[in-house]
């Protein structure tokens, strides 16, 4: 069973996102009660009361109500309630009738993207006529009951008109059965002629305090609604709940803050739920980035307990799973690992992909990673790579966690693992590792103050199994999973549940019993919901004059002091200005010309104090924070430079420089100044179109390299020498460089670039062109390139025909296009996970700066000063971003709410 992404987890967020959606869809105007009997397999929910009247009060007096009643169809609950009162003549009848009888409500599929209510009634015979007589002698106008027969019953139809039906009901053996459609009444009419097994179980009850009302839930029932909800009608989750043999009934309740479920669990293959005794749950929230959007506990006595918890929709392969057996589990590598498991989904990618980190807790912290350590090295030399002072392991067979893990923990389609002391972290993606790894080395964890205390309260140590969703973060993934049936309404409705911070299904046994709990916490105190404005005046913050006109910059680097943001910029007589956080300049230091290089930061003492390198046309140079040049500094290669690039291979902070220069030379310098063998100097013909760069291919091995303007693909190893075949002609010609990630149609890391003429390629180390797909061009003279984001992890594609500009994303799908100016413009893309990306403009001439979200639209009203690049800054806390921008001689920051 997989726990971690379906099964009953899935069955919580199910009933809530159903739950708002049957309001959102009229259903719930209906008063109706039920028999079990006659309910079908396929219900995806079934809920029961035998005081509806009370529970409607309940509701409607309690602050909840002030949250929901946003949604029209709340509105209309009071509304239809008042309509079927009104027609049985305004005296009560309708509340008695709810009054002590049982009521069921159960929700059918009745399409494949369709699904309807099935409302049943207990109701004595003399009840029903008084019912009837008074709709009867109330109804007016269009209004018609008409009588059908169906397998031999009855059938009442409520129409308005000659072709809308309203209502269908009839009446079996004391049960009121009505429903919006006909099918369902005739399948319940079914149902009464041919007993068969009930739904539910008739020994699963909600145990405890009664409730408002009883909920009863099945996976595998929940799995066609899954399929009716979802763009992808088959997946893993589905799967999962096909297989999944298992029952819940809860009693409702509504507290103060919260709406809570509690009750029993029916699920005979599942282990004992009592949780670890030696549970840290403080030390896990150090290790859970306060990014995470859902939060899957697995909280249990040990691995044996963990791996009967098996999902049964996850398909092994025979050839993985046996290498995976031989070279892992059968060494001992489960045998370090404890009950305790937790998989955190981060934010996701801008192309939608999601970002996974399983963080696990070791007994021994040395055996299971030695067990990888050796696997991996016989696989390749290079299995490992560093990020910061993090070590990082990639392990490129798909889906280990699950293969490990009894096919739990699915979404790895390679591993990248880490390991901070006792704890293990298996990531599925870089993206994930650097964002994790960024947010735990700032503290910006789920034990910060960023978070607020009862969404930490969400994992606890008393739960051998919890899912927690934050459903404001997460309810854009869940709309881009909808269908169109489904997408308006997550689309239209996200105020309204955004009034509801998190929900979180637990799991843990009391003696032989499992229980489990959904609560959903709501804010009653917070303000009505407002919708934003979409665009917003920017107004500056912070304004620094200079006696010069600014020509670079401004460029983000960090304080090693306090780990605050400094800028670096230059003025036209080359003068190079460090300001730190508070706009005061702490040094001013003259460079032999302008800047032609990124600003890099190095330990070049190895004591955690930074130092500044970059570079002009002539001179490469090392700065501390004080102002003072490193010994032997500046270094003058006597030829001219055109980029600059620096190398750490294994974090060792034995600092490599690349540079290429206008005589088309490579050279790589240690961080002395000297000329390496290989690389003193290394021709190429042809002058380097980006900065020569460094790639550590997961499981392959290193390589250096360069592309030319003509599309010349240059490869080496570390020691200067060509790789076979190079240079490699991908015939096309460049103005962008080539970007190192993931094939956009597999796994394997490749280079990919956009020629001057529209086509994206994919290149692998082999410098074999792997993919090749031409762009639609809109003219003979349209322009292409790649805009890399700020931190290389994702890219976007430009297509720039006269005054009109197309931008695609990684998947060469078309996100927007623009009106620009036909000058030569700056572009540069901003990256800051989930929704938060931004497409700057910069016009030089114009000097202004327009910022794009990936709809197309503007972010703020007027476009901002700026004369060439911008620096962009997303901070977590405040939920802003630090705008820097330079014209004239003035710097300027502006801040904007994401």
């Amino acid at each position: 069973m997989n726990i971690g992404k379906s099964a009953l987890i899935l069955a919580i967020i199910l009933v809530a996102t159903v739950a708002g959606y049957l309001l959102y869809s009229d259903y719930f105007s209906s008063s109706t009660l039920e028999n079990k009997q006659l309910i079908s397999d396929n219900a995806v929910f079934v809920l029961e009361s035998d005081q509806a009247d009370q529970s409607w009060n309940k509701l409607v007096n309690h602050p909840l109500w002030e949250k929901i009643k946003t949604i029209p169809s709340f509105e209309k609950i009071a509304t239809n309630l008042s309509t079927l009162d009104s027609l049985t003549g305004f005296k009560g009848q309708i509340s008695r009738l709810l009054n002590g009888n049982n009521l069921t409500i159960s929700y059918h599929p009745t399409g494949a993207e369709s699904f309807d209510l099935l409302y049943i009634l207990q109701l004595d015979q003399s009840s029903l006529e008084n019912l009837l007589s008074s709709i009867k002698s109330n109804i007016s106008g269009e209004t018609k009951l008409v009588a059908r027969t169906y397998s031999e019953t009855e059938i009442t139809e409520v129409t308005q008109g000659p072709d809308s039906r309203l209502m269908s009901f009839t009446y079996l053996n004391g049960l009121l059965v009505l429903s919006e459609s006909s099918f369902l009444v005739e399948e319940a009419i079914r149902k009464s002629q041919v007993p068969a097994e009930e739904l539910i179980p008739a020994d699963l009850t909600a145990s405890g305090e009664k409730g408002l009302a009883t909920l009863w839930l099945r996976g595998k029932s929940l799995a066609s609604f899954l399929k009716g909800v979802s763009k992808e009608r088959e997946s893993q989750q589905i799967w999962a709940l096909e297989n999944l043999d298992a029952s819940v009934a809860y009693e409702l309740f509504l507290d103060d803050n919260q709406i809570r479920f509690e009750g029993n669990l029916d699920y005979s293959e599942a282990p004992s739920f009592t949780p670890s005794l030696a549970a840290n749950i403080s030390e896990i929230q150090k290790a859970i980035s306060a990014r995470t959007v859902s939060l899957t506990q697995f909280n249990l006595q040990g691995i044996a307990e963990i791996q009967q918890l098996e999902n049964r929709g996850f398909v092994p392969k025979s050839t993985i799973q046996a290498e995976v057996q031989q070279n892992l589990i059968d060494q001992g590598f489960l045998d370090g690992f404890g009950g305790e498991f937790y998989l955190q989904e981060l934010e996701a990618r801008a192309d939608g992909s999601s970002n996974l980190v399983l963080v696990a807790r070791l007994l021994n912290d040395n055996e299971p990673f030695e067990i990888l350590k050796n696997y991996l090295q016989k696989e390749s030399e290079t299995y490992s790579d560093f990020y910061g002072n993090d070590e990082v392991f990639y392990v490129p067979t798909e889906e280990l966690p699950a293969y490990l893990f009894s096919g739990k923990f699915v979404g790895f389609p390679q591993t990248f693992v880490i390991r901070r002391g006792n704890i293990i972290l298996f990531a599925n993606s870089r993206e994930a590792v650097k964002m994790l790894l960024d947010d735990l080395n700032r503290g910006y964890t789920w034990d910060s103050n960023a978070l607020p205390d009862y969404l930490k309260a969400a994992l606890s140590p008393s739960a051998g199994f919890s899912q927690t969703y934050r459903i404001k973060e997460i309810w854009n993934k869940w709309t881009t999973l909808t269908n169109s049936s489904w997408s308006s309404y997550f689309q239209k409705y996200r105020p309204v549940f955004s009034a509801f911070p998190y929900l979180t299904l637990r799991v843990n046994q009391i003696g032989e019993e499992a229980k489990s709990s959904i609560l959903i916490t709501f804010d009653e105190t917070a303000p009505e919901i407002e919708i934003a404005e979409n665009q917003v005046n920017l107004q500056s913050d912070q304004v620094l004059r200079f006696n010069q006109r600014l020509i670079w910059g401004p460029k983000e680097i960090i304080n090693y002091q306090d780990n605050s943001k400094d800028l670096i910029l230059q003025d036209q007589d080359h003068t190079l200005y460090l300001i730190n956080s508070a706009g005061e300049i702490v040094y001013r230091y003259p460079l032999s010309g302008p800047i032609i290089s990124d600003a890099f930061q190095v330990d070049y003492f190895k004591n955690g104090k930074l130092q500044l390198l970059l570079a002009t046309k002539d001179k490469i140079y090392g700065i501390d924070r004080l102002g003072n040049s490193l010994t032997g500094y500046p270094f003058d290669l006597k030829e001219s430079i055109t980029h600059l690039q620096l190398v750490d291979y294994d974090n060792t902070r034995d600092y490599r420089y690349f540079v290429a220069t206008e005589s088309a030379n490579l050279l790589l310098l240690d961080k002395t100044g000297n000329k390496l063998d290989g690389w003193n100097p290394n021709p190429i013909q042809e002058n380097s179109l980006q900065s020569p760069r460094h790639y550590r291919v997961p499981g392959v091995g290193d390589y250096m390299g360069t592309l030319t303007s003509s599309g010349k693909l240059h490869l080496f190893n570390r020691r200067g020498e060509k790789q076979s075949g190079s240079p490699f002609d991908l015939s096309a010609g460049f103005q962008s460089e080539l970007f190192f990630g993931k094939s956009a149609t597999s796994s394997r890391f490749v280079l990919t670039g956009v020629s001057t003429d529209g086509q994206v390629i994919e290149v692998n180390f082999n410098g074999e062109v792997v993919n090749r797909n031409q762009l639609e061009k809109d003219d003979r003279d349209s322009e292409f390139k790649l805009i890399p984001d700020q931190n290389q992890n994702q890219f976007i594609i430009l297509s720039k025909t006269f005054n009109q500009l197309k931008v695609f994303n990684s998947k060469q799908e078309v996100l927007f296009n623009i009106r620009v100016s036909e000058e030569r413009l700056v572009y540069q893309y901003f990256d800051f996970g989930s929704d938060r990306q931004i497409f700057a403009v910069t016009d030089p001439l114009q000097n202004f700066t327009y910022l794009y979200d990936l709809s197309g639209n503007l972010l703020t009203n007027l476009p901002l000063d700026s004369s060439g690049p911008i620096q962009i800054s997303f901070d977590q806390r405040a939920n802003q971003y630090a705008i820097h921008a330079i014209i004239g001689d003035q710097m300027i920051t502006y801040f904007l709410s994401a």
